[in-house]
């Protein structure tokens, strides 16, 4: 699950020099939660751009936000499936949160990074007549995220970006990918991430 992700000025400076065409619409920095405007990554017309959307999804009724979508069903979940098809997008971070319960009124945070790297959340948009918004795919939780939270992001090497983007095939094949290389923190301690 991904609920909150951090992402530095400095970072989203990076990012707008990847992309060709740049949103200069105001994304939010440091602390991203539901709701809030965004920079993502997403297919031009041959290359790849930067925009700002909205993070989460309306509900049926408009009552409930949907930022995650899980990545076995986002191909067969009628509000999912047409935006995978069509419109895959990248959420670049510095890092993401999850908590863990730690007694009956304690929740410990962990922090999940790449040491001097950005982390690409593997998403999907969707066309809504009150502004364009993201949803962050999620997978089954692995290595270092294992015992924190049962989901973790879809995380994408920098390798697969373009798979991701361009290529309908290569997408799905990616919805099985693993990331090896996250660290976690809490407190003072760091926790390599090994999956092999």
């Amino acid at each position: 699950m991904c609920g909150v992700f951090y992402i530095e000025d400095d970072t989203m400076k990076e990012i707008e020099r990847i992309a060709r065409r740049i949103d200069e619409r105001s994304a939010a920095s440091g602390d991203v939660h539901p709701s809030q405007p965004a920079l993502i990554l997403r297919a031009g017309y041959e290359e790849m751009v930067s925009e700002v959307l909205k993070w989460g999804y309306e509900g049926y009724g408009k009552k409930t936000l949907i930022f995650n979508a899980r990545s076995e069903t986002v191909r067969e979940r009628p509000m999912f499936r047409r935006d995978f098809e069509e419109r895959r997008c990248l959420v670049p971070a510095d890092k993401f949160y999850e908590w863990k319960q730690a007694g009956t009124k304690k929740k410990e945070k962990y922090e999940f990074f790449v040491p001097d790297g950005i982390l690409y959340l593997a998403g999907i948009y969707h066309k809504d007549p009150s502004g364009d918004r993201f949803t962050i795919l999620t997978r089954r939780a692995e290595g270092c995220m294992e015992g924190v939270h049962h989901r973790m992001p879809l995380v994408l090497h920098k390798e697969d970006l373009g798979k991701w983007l361009f290529s309908r095939d290569e997408a799905v094949k990616l919805l099985d990918s693993h990331y090896g290389e996250l660290e976690k923190k809490t407190g003072e301690s760091y926790l390599q991430m090994t999956l092999f």
